[in-house]
């Protein structure tokens, strides 16, 4: 609560805000600026939001995600307050924006990954909240303003996504009394935020899918799987990075697997990695190995190495997790 009140005072006392989060941003980093986005405004505040990435089709129902602005735009704006959100580091919101977005008084930074750094001049750190959304829905109820219909459902989104639909153990009952407050505010149908999330799948990430699978291989004891996916693979199916979020969950179902990885070619040449744990291992740790980070079940980052290369360090490293946790 002293975090929240001394943020909360640094909103009332500056005017100008930018919002950012990391690259490739989930329904988590999105949920959670647009409803920071609505609050600030009440607050009778100027904000943009700048992204690295754009916003994947599949969040485009939430409101107002069309005033998410690319990296580029930012170079015509200086705010006094930057609030970096879901984000473990301050290189995580990309390049461009690291060096661009230098605000003129403060950089608050709001997460809940358990390998978040303290980089901000304010720092909201919860590693036991389920998501930066939590974190947000709890900030806004500290305050005299009210969370609206459409603050709800971009908070019960960013919740959603980052639980895998409250199934995971970081959905705790707090969590779950939230989502069904968040619900009775926003008056949406939880099914149809679920569909739009996770079934409006295009024909073409299918395909995709398919040849995906058709790499998997597995350690001899069957402890870690993997897959791979090329950027022939994608030049071939017409698709995206964006389409590959969720595959990495279809080797994590593989029966005795204890980490699923999988592995994406960039176009520059660097590989870019989900990783998933059953349990036995924090994949958080191995990730940071890499200057990723994540959840202890679910984690990520990019390798500046070719793809091969890359999943020979992330198995030989994986293998050492889950040897010394016997």
């Amino acid at each position: 609560m002293k975090s929240f009140r001394s943020t909360l005072a640094l909103f009332k006392q500056y005017q100008t805000f930018a919002i950012s989060t990391h690259v490739n941003p989930d329904g988590d980093a999105i949920g959670s600026e647009l409803a920071l986005y609505l609050f600030l405004e009440k607050l009778g505040k100027t904000v943009r939001i700048f992204n690295t990435d754009p916003v994947p089709e599949k969040y485009q129902f939430l409101p107002y995600w069309e005033n998410i602005e690319n990296a580029e735009a930012a170079s015509d704006f200086c705010s006094d307050v930057l609030i970096i959100l879901d984000a473990s580091s301050r290189e995580r919101i990309g390049n461009f924006l690291r060096k661009r977005l230098l605000p003129m008084h403060a950089v608050v930074n709001i997460d809940h990954h358990t390998t978040a750094k303290a980089f901000g001049d304010y720092n909201i750190i919860e590693p036991a909240a389920s998501s930066t959304a939590e974190i947000i829905y709890k900030f806004i109820r500290s305050t005299d303003i009210a969370i609206d219909e459409a603050g709800a459902v971009c908070l019960y989104t960013g919740m959603m996504f980052d639980t895998g639909c409250f199934r995971f153990s970081n959905a705790t009952p707090e969590t779950h009394r939230i989502a069904a407050e968040l619900i009775e505010i926003g008056k949406f149908a939880p099914d149809e935020v679920y569909r739009q999330v996770f079934e409006q799948v295009p024909l073409s990430k299918m395909h995709l899918l398919g040849q995906t699978l058709r790499t998997l291989e597995l350690t001899p004891d069957g402890k870690i799987g993997w897959v791979r996916v090329t950027q022939a693979m994608l030049n071939d199916t017409d698709t995206t990075l964006d389409d590959v979020e969720g595959f990495v969950n279809q080797v994590q179902a593989i029966d005795g697997v204890d980490v699923a990885i999988c592995v994406c070619e960039l176009a520059d040449g660097n590989t870019k990695v989900s990783l998933r744990s059953a349990g036995n291992v924090d994949v958080a740790a191995l990730a940071a190995e890499f200057d990723g980070g994540g959840h202890e079940r679910a984690s990520g980052c990019r390798i500046e190495l070719p793809i091969t290369t890359a999943i020979k360090r992330l198995v030989t490293s994986a293998q050492l997790h889950i040897d010394e946790n016997g």
